[in-house]
């Protein structure tokens, strides 16, 4: 609870500038990008019918040139503006105040180490669902058959693999998004970064794990929401904003903490220092 506690804090104190932030972003990659197909995948599969392999990818992973090209754009604009969010929240943390005008000047700085890193989540989160799509199709064609909708075992079993997959990734996530501000701060390579925080997190990773989870909480039951409907992008922007904003304030505040470095971004203990 202490990490949940401590990313949501600052989440919902800073929330305003966050949401600015992301809103961008969030817009383009909602309209364009599919976000949470994954989650869409729950909701539609079981009432599609499956004809062959392809069919489930365009459900879970839709492929053309146009997506690639999407996907290339979004990564870009999730570096930048990521390393904008990260930039001003250690710039807070560290000093106590806030000083949006030099934000711009923080992409020059951190862009490279966070495309690195988002860039490895991007294609981590494609071989998975890769492999997820492959598993779904054999499953369907070994319990449901061909040109069918799938059974109920079948849908059950469906879900169930979709949301260990979601759980392993995120807890993937949760490893290089911290590595982000650990390589910032202390000039590490990708190998040396990603070695220090997994030794960093250490303990505590279980814990980190179920911080990352949390958004999901409330990004399923609204893609679900809006998943068979004509506005499903509505859903992504909100959902992908939310988790963004969340995500920027939980990956500097568990890394202050890890880290054991002093915070004066909490007025009270600024002030008594």
């Amino acid at each position: 609870m202490r990490y949940i506690k401590l990313g949501s804090g600052y989440f919902f104190k800073n929330s305003w500038w966050l949401f600015l932030v992301w809103l961008l972003p969030s817009i383009f990659i909602g309209f364009c990008a599919g976000p949470f197909q994954i989650i869409q995948f729950i909701n539609k599969y079981p009432t599609t019918t499956i004809s062959e392999f392809k069919d489930i990818f365009a459900l879970i992973m839709p492929f053309s040139w146009q997506n690639i090209i999407f996907v290339i754009l979004g990564i870009s604009l999730v570096s930048i503006f990521l390393s904008m969010a990260i930039g001003e929240i250690e710039n807070h943390m560290r000093s106590g105040k806030k000083n949006f005008k030099v934000m711009f000047s923080y992409v020059n700085n951190d862009v490279l180490v966070s495309f690195i890193n988002i860039l490895i989540i991007e294609i981590v989160y494609l071989a998975f669902t890769f492999l997820l799509g492959s598993v779904l199709f054999l499953l369907h064609l070994l319990m449901s058959g061909l040109a069918s909708v799938p059974t109920l075992l079948n849908s059950i079993f469906a879900i169930t693999l979709c949301v260990a997959v979601l759980v392993i990734f995120v807890s993937l996530e949760a490893t290089f998004l911290i590595n982000i501000p650990n390589m910032i701060s202390n000039g590490y390579s990708l190998k040396e970064g990603i070695s220090s925080t997994s030794q960093l997190m250490g303990k505590s990773t279980f814990k980190i794990i179920l911080s990352y989870l949390v958004p999901y909480l409330f990004i399923i039951p609204i893609i679900s929401l809006f998943a068979q409907t004509n506005v499903a992008w509505l859903g992504n922007i909100l959902c992908f904003m939310l988790m963004c904003s969340y995500y920027s304030s939980l990956t500097m505040t568990a890394y202050f903490e890890l880290s054991n470095t002093n915070r004066y971004d909490n007025r009270k203990y600024y002030n008594y220092n």
